[in-house]
């Protein structure tokens, strides 16, 4: 049976991980201000976009069935958002791949490869 994701189970991901390295150190948006949500895409796992000042994150209900898909998927797009914050987005370069490579050592149960 497939994880049936809600709002509330991607804003409580997001917290826990928050308490986790490297992002415990990362001075993280709170998730109040993360506007989450849900979508059935089938070709993308997950999504992080400002749109008009605000944080989105969201995330395939098709894809993400199991709570580590949904860690991994929260922990990507959290990277997204982190870059963002920062001034140093640039989709999935090498500024990206030296922060996933940061949390996959901290979470050596992410799949890198997939990240």
């Amino acid at each position: 049976m497939a994880l049936p994701l809600n709002v509330e189970m991607l804003a409580a991901a997001y917290d826990y991980l928050c308490c986790t390295p490297p992002f415990n150190k990362m001075n993280m948006p709170h998730s109040e201000d993360v506007k989450f949500s849900i979508g059935r895409r089938k070709n993308e796992f997950g999504r992080y976009q400002w749109i008009g000042g605000e944080h989105h994150m969201v995330f395939s209900s098709r894809n993400v069935g199991r709570h580590i898909l949904l860690l991994q998927t929260m922990s990507h797009e959290m990277a997204h958002l982190f870059l963002e914050v920062n001034g140093m987005c640039d989709e999935h370069g090498p500024v990206f791949q030296k922060l996933a490579d940061k949390i996959c050592k901290h979470h050596p149960e992410f799949d890198r490869l997939n990240f």
